[in-house]
This record gives C-alpha cells, structure tokens and sequence, in this order.
C-alpha cells in the first residue's frame, strides 16, 4: 500500500469512525435538548444534580469526563437561565455546593426520559448483542 492509499484509507480508522459516531450521536441529543432550550452538554450536568444534589464542581467534572474549567462555564450559564443554584459550602468558604431549581428540576425530569429515548434507539440498532456492546464500550473507556 502506497502512502496516498494508507492517507485515503483514513476512513476506516477506529478513532475516525468513533468520532463521526460520536458527533452523529451527540447532533442527535442536542436536538431533544434545543427544544428545551439548553444545550446537549447542559443537559448532562442537570441530569447529573439531579442524582447528586449538593454536589460540587470537582464531582460533577469527575462524574461528566470534563475538566473544572468546562464545567464551571455550564453552571454559570445554567444558573442565569435559573436551573441551578450555588450555594456557599459551611465547611469550607472556597468551595460551593450546586442544586437544582424547582424549574431545574422540572426540566430534568421531563427531559431526562426524551433523551433516554436516543440511548434506547441505539441500543435496539445493536439488538441482541447490546450487552456485548456495553462491555465493549466499558473495555474502551476502561482501557484507554
């Protein structure tokens, strides 16, 4: 195989097709979530306080697979939309808590279901074998 063959053969490179896969998936999330307003990443730092209220930005970052700095800029933005709250840790005056709103809330829940249905379409394309492709990915994301 020549060099201008192995170049136009990028294509069939895992790390190429993961990644338009992943963009492909993630279009399709942000779409359910614009018609909310916010944006596919907002959506799961919300979904993420809604399972660990009280929680701060170091865990929601840890939690994400997002650096503190990224992290940070979602809340600011979700809490002027008034979906989440900081409030100041008692324990220690440098750091915050993060809840949700009521509105928040509300929008996390009805949310939540309507991109869950996007994780169901993908699994019911693998059909039968969507056990082996969780553990794949698992193996993945362990391993890398």
């Amino acid at each position: 195989m020549s060099f201008d063959d192995a170049v136009l053969d990028y294509s069939s490179f895992i790390c190429f097709r993961l990644s338009a896969l992943a963009r492909r998936i993630s279009r399709e999330h942000a779409k359910v979530c614009s018609g909310y307003g916010i944006t596919g990443g907002q959506s799961f730092i919300l979904f993420d306080v809604l399972g660990h209220e009280g929680t701060n930005l170091s865990e929601i970052a840890a939690r994400v697979q997002l650096d503190n700095p990224a992290v940070s800029g979602y809340v600011e933005r979700l809490v002027k939309e008034n979906l989440l709250v900081r409030i100041d840790d008692p324990s220690d005056r440098r750091l915050y808590r993060i809840y949700l709103t009521d509105k928040g809330t509300r929008l996390a829940e009805e949310l939540l279901p309507k991109t869950r249905a996007v994780h169901n379409r993908i699994l019911n394309l693998v059909d039968d074998r969507s056990v082996e492709f969780r553990e794949i990915l698992t193996k993945l994301e362990q391993d890398l």
